[in-house]
């Protein structure tokens, strides 16, 4: 197992940022205008005529098949920021006077200038909806199909995006945290426990990485893997986390116990991201709103929420997976999740090739 290279303050300074730093900061936010709206119209025509007549695939469209010639410059500038600014970008007022199925390869289409879309899961899902589906209750949920808060994590990409079309009830609070703001501070504060964030942990993989959902004694598939919480290269930060895969881990056959420095440093770092005046930024999502962020950098995550009766009052948002031509180069360490570890690859965390299925 590859050590990632030992912590040192953050080279980039726009990476890292406080909650107040944030919200006093209106750069990352800019709404989509009437042009923007007429051109997404008519790429979205154009797909429909093409090879998307009966909507979006698991093939999605390619940059070279959505003309943007105004919104696309402004794409790239945001593409630019995810990597080099916040790591955070908010596009609101995204066209939704189009049915479901419209929004999502409009969606879909935007993204193209974007990155390219990366599958989700082993069937090959690009476009994932996030609503609640009723698992709150099971063992295997999904956090995308329930309606219970979720542990600040961040995904398996090099940026994530939301596309909201319907808010709930109440709840369902965004919360956005810069890891690396969260880094610099241990450095400075409690170097010992950051230290320790860089060796290796053992990390469960998700359950819908396999054929029937679980993840459990007897198959053939690899149920952990094994790498640090932070890493650098070429200067470059990566955080990769969530709580409930490392403790999950603990509980396989054969995977070594955790040091008591680990759990002290992985309980330092969880009180870190539940420090609400500090590091966690909140607001709600509206319907229009696209949201990107730059896993490597922020985590994000969920309040409860609750729906109502009538449609409208139902919380409802599509994901998708990008990996963008302008990504950072991730250590060695990480290979193991994102199979590559070279700046702008075409790479996706966890759905590797021998979890997907033949389509």
């Amino acid at each position: 197992m590859t050590v990632s290279s030992s912590p040192s303050t953050l080279e980039t300074s726009n990476d890292a940022w406080t909650v107040a730093e944030l919200a006093n900061d209106p750069s990352w936010a800019r709404s989509l205008t009437g042009e923007h709206h007429a051109e997404l119209k008519d790429a979205l025509r154009q797909l429909k005529e093409g090879r998307f007549a009966d909507g979006l695939s698991d093939f999605p469209p390619a940059r070279e098949e959505v003309s943007l010639p105004v919104l696309g410059p402004l794409l790239a500038t945001v593409q630019k920021e995810l990597e080099e600014g916040f790591g955070v970008c908010l596009l609101k007022d995204f066209p939704l006077d189009v049915s479901e199925a419209d929004s999502c390869l409009m969606f879909a289409a935007m993204l193209s200038h974007v990155g390219v879309a990366q599958p989700q899961t082993i069937f090959g899902e690009i476009l994932q909806p996030v609503q609640d589906e009723g698992q709150a209750k099971l063992d295997e949920r999904r956090g995308s199909k329930h309606n219970l808060g979720l542990p600040i994590h961040n995904d398996g990409c090099d940026v994530v995006g939301f596309l909201c079309r319907r808010t709930p009830l109440s709840g369902g609070h965004t919360i956005l945290v810069s890891i690396a703001a969260v880094h610099n501070d241990m450095l400075e504060n409690h170097p010992e426990a950051l230290a320790v964030l860089y060796q290796p942990f053992h990390h469960a993989w998700q359950d819908y990485l396999f054929p029937d959902g679980r993840n459990t004694e007897g198959t053939d598939l690899p149920r952990t893997w094994e790498g640090p919480i932070f890493s650098t290269e070429k200067g470059r930060f990566c955080a990769r986390f969530s709580r409930f895969y490392i403790d999950r881990a603990q509980t396989f056959p054969g995977v070594p116990k955790m040091t008591p420095q680990q759990i002290e440093a992985l309980d330092l770092l969880d009180a870190y991201l539940a420090d609400e005046k500090n590091w966690q930024y909140r607001r709600d999502f509206e319907p229009g709103d696209v949201l990107l962020l730059n896993n490597h950098i922020v985590l994000h995550s969920r309040t409860e929420f609750v729906n109502g009766e009538a449609l409208e009052d139902r919380r409802q948002l599509y994901r998708s997976w990008l990996a963008v031509p302008n990504s950072r180069p991730l250590s060695e360490s990480m290979r193991c999740f994102f199979g590559n570890v070279e700046a702008g690859a075409a790479r996706r965390g966890g759905v590797k090739e021998e979890f997907m299925l033949q389509r």
